[in-house]
């Protein structure tokens, strides 16, 4: 009985937190129909006129959008090639300064990135002349890189090695092993660590914020420069669509990957 009766209050306090957590995106998404410029729980009726508005070339959204995609994808992309190279060499082959390579790869996360972004901004100004997109580029590159080192070792710290001499040993060459064997293999790992970095990027707002021109803002920044001088249901619709987004990413994550990748 006190075991049942335990159990029972759990439930209900799991019940509560996540009643607790939701509740404010619920109130986002109904307060993202209302017809009225302020925004008003519950609404006084139904309109898509703000979800219309993001669109508009006054609030400069899918500018931004596509600056945020400009930067993110293609930071992502060198960050697999790379990471997960460095990933390999690293679980392959046991040498000296292995660790410290590894502290390296990831030492990006344990430095606040205010603090990086304005040592990169210090080394810009120096420099002059760096376009936008390639000061946030190259800040975001840097930032990420440990979430596909991280997620990417800790597969292949399980990886049985010895199925690539299997693979070698029954004629396969070593492009074959490497594409057929072992990247199937720690696909988990780096599909999770990309999905990571890329959503990291695109939601990052302090290094874009030292780090941007006039020219090159991405979405998060234009989402801040709306609400400095406009507070109006637009925030939520767009809200909203940024909320449907993830969810359709978690639900890819869990089937390609497995949320339980995330708790590893």
């Amino acid at each position: 009985m006190p075991e049942r009766k335990e159990s029972v209050f759990c439930r209900v306090v799991a019940i509560l937190v996540m009643i607790f957590l939701l509740s404010p995106l619920v109130v986002i998404v109904i307060a993202s129909f209302t017809p009225t410029a302020v925004i008003t729980f519950p609404p006084q009726g139904l309109s898509l006129k703000w979800y219309e508005n993001i669109f508009g070339s006054s609030t400069h959204f899918m500018e931004g959008l596509a600056n945020s995609l400009k930067v993110g994808v293609p930071a992502t992309v060198l960050d697999v090639l790379l990471g997960v190279t460095g990933a390999l060499s690293i679980c392959r082959y046991d040498f000296k300064g292995k660790n410290f390579l590894l502290n390296y790869f990831t030492s990006p996360m344990y430095v606040p990135s205010v603090a990086f972004a304005f040592v990169l901004l210090q080394v810009y100004s120096q420099i002059g002349g760096i376009p936008g997109m390639a000061r946030i580029f190259i800040g975001h590159f840097i930032i990420i890189m440990p979430y596909v080192v991280r997620n990417t070792v800790s597969v292949l710290h399980v990886f049985n090695w010895s199925l690539e001499d299997a693979a070698t040993s029954l004629g396969a060459n070593p492009a074959q092993v490497f594409f057929k064997i072992t990247i199937p293999l720690a696909k988990p790992g780096i599909l999770a660590g990309a999905l990571l970095a890329f959503l990291y990027s695109f939601d990052e707002v302090a290094l874009s914020s030292l780090l941007s021109t006039p020219k090159f803002i991405t979405l998060p920044l234009r989402i801040m420069n709306y609400m400095e001088l406009t507070f109006d249901p637009t925030l939520a619709a767009i809200s909203t669509l940024l909320i449907l987004a993830s969810l359709v990413l978690i639900l890819l994550m869990e089937k390609f990957v497995g949320l339980d990748m995330f708790v590893k």
